[in-house]
């Protein structure tokens, strides 16, 4: 790394950190985050700077906020007929926060506290399942808004981006893909500071010190078999993972500049990041025949510039976001660092029926490989089945180029140079809300892959449900998670792809649900 943008980045974190400690003197007081990121963002948008009157005149205000909820899932297959996973896993949990609001100053403190089967031990006989206490923080940090500034440190969920769900330009937190396709943000330890120089302009910078990993559901290394290993001349001893340094080198920061005003919302961001997905780095035998001797799964820099933008005409909203994630690859020939994409999500929704009761939400996504390496299998089928052929192990610059071709994308689960795609959101509130059926889902298809060996098809996840309110904030709901991939091998079989797909990988943990669940809150104001 650049020693010189280093240093830039920790003496920014520490600029943020030393001005909030020098001005901070609140009392020591704790609250919980009771707003959901929409509802965050509109109110940024639409309410008062933080230096205005409004914000000067404003008392001291506790709000307390919970939900309890019973989660029972049935596996849908008889080959996966288990509670393994957190998608699967029986549960009980709580969410429980409040949040303190005393003039200029917010503290918020929010927690998970589940109760749930501990699967951690010995299982083989009844009375060995034990329940496990899980207390997790979620958002807690405190925040000051002196003037025309909202200064924010701790663990913080940041909702950039303007779309539903899907947002490119949104990578400020590590996400928890154990949960599902729709995957939950994990808090983030940072400093934020959004200054507002009028009325219509917010410029926002964050700092993270140090990078935060991902919950994947899969382990890269254990994808590689020890077949594929065998064929590339490696085994299992031979692949490791590179720990993320816990120092300022492993920094992430970023900007946004955004744009409100009655008709329009719209910003521009960027962020110095580090890529979700491993880069495998490959050492290859110093002398003939060349074999991979090791290979370290690192997570490479990534520079991430993103742009969004949202309206209404009628009674339509209507949005697009975008965002670019430049790599470290030098060029169309490189095939040891991973490709630069892009990836795009534009939509519309509206309301409709008895008093605009029912509700639609539809998207177009993509992603976009400029230059993915799409011959892969073509190129190489010299070597098929791993029988390398001798004259050519004696060419390191070509063998080291197979090995990377045969691991680097695969392993960032990036099987696909375009993709495109819609999501859906659709409710019917009946009844005054107390029958509310709704449907979301995803449909991905590829159009540019290796396609020497199989034909790709679409992925699919839908998440049908029916929630029932008999009374405010108690819901019973009835759903079903499931997810879907499928390609056409060689031998012209229909197969499920639930090794390497992104959505395809949680079809094993397909199931029917049962939740039951009650909200409660209380504001105290004086």
């Amino acid at each position: 790394m650049n020693l010189k943008r280093m240093s830039t980045g920790a003496a920014l974190c520490l600029a943020l950190l030393a001005f909030a400690s020098a001005q901070d003197d609140s009392s020591a007081l704790f609250a919980a985050q009771t707003e959901s990121a929409a509802a965050s963002s509109a109110t940024t948008a639409a309410a008062a700077s933080p230096g205005s009157a409004a914000a000067d005149s404003a008392g001291f205000d506790l709000q307390l906020s919970g939900s309890h909820e019973f989660d029972y899932h049935l596996p849908a297959y008889s080959d996966d007929w288990n509670y393994q996973g957190e998608m699967k896993s029986p549960a009980f949990r709580n969410e429980l926060g409040a949040t303190v609001k005393d003039g200029r100053v917010k503290i918020v403190s929010a927690w998970d506290l589940d109760l749930l089967p501990d699967q951690s031990g010995d299982q083989n006989q009844l009375g060995d399942w034990n329940t496990l206490a899980r207390a997790r923080p979620m958002e807690n940090y405190v925040s000051w808004s002196p003037s025309a500034f909202k200064l924010a440190f701790g663990y913080q969920i940041y909702s950039w981006g303007v779309a539903d769900k899907v947002n490119p330009t949104d990578n400020l937190n590590p996400r928890d893909y154990t949960t599902g396709v729709n995957a939950d943000k994990i808090p983030v330890l940072s400093a934020d500071l959004v200054w507002y120089p009028s009325d219509s302009l917010s410029v926002e910078g964050v700092c993270i010190p140090y990078e935060q990993p991902d919950k994947w559901p899969v382990d890269f290394a254990g994808e590689i078999t020890s077949s594929a290993l065998s064929a590339l001349g490696a085994t299992s001893s031979t692949l490791s993972y590179a720990s993320l340094a816990y120092d300022p080198s492993s920094w992430v920061g970023g900007g946004k500049l955004s744009y409100h005003s009655a008709g329009l919302d719209a910003s521009a961001s960027y962020l110095y990041d580090l890529d979700s997905f491993y880069t495998p780095v490959i050492t290859v035998s110093s002398a003939a025949p060349y074999y991979i001797t090791s290979i370290s799964l690192e997570r490479k820099r990534i520079h991430r510039f993103g742009a969004d933008a949202k309206t209404t005409l009628g009674k339509f909203g209507l949005w697009c976001e975008g965002a670019y994630s430049l790599t470290g690859n030098s060029g169309s020939a490189d095939y040891s660092v991973r490709k630069s994409r892009l990836d795009y999500v534009a939509g519309f929704d509206f309301n409709y029926g008895p008093n605009d009761a029912y509700y639609v939400n539809i998207q177009y996504v993509g992603a976009w490989i400029p230059g993915y390496d799409a011959s892969y299998g073509r190129d190489y089928a010299g070597l098929a089945g791993g029988a390398l052929v001798t004259e050519l192990m004696s060419d390191r610059a070509y063998m080291t180029e197979y090995y990377e071709r045969s691991l680097v994308n695969g392993l960032g689960l990036e099987t696909e140079g375009l993709v495109q795609g819609a999501t859906i959101d659709l409710k019917w509130e009946l009844a005054g809300g107390t029958f509310t059926p709704q449907l979301t889902g995803v449909v991905a298809v590829p159009f540019k892959y290796d396609d020497s060996s199989i034909t790709r098809y679409a992925s699919l996840a839908l998440n049908p449900e029916i929630d029932v309110m008999p009374i405010d904030s108690f819901h019973i709901k009835l759903g079903a998670d499931l997810a879907y991939s499928w390609y056409k091998n060689g031998d012209g079989n229909l197969v499920l792809d639930t090794a390497t797909d992104k959505i395809g990988i949680y079809t094993t943990s397909n199931n029917v649900y049962l939740t039951v669940l009650y909200k409660w809150s209380y504001d105290l104001v004086r």
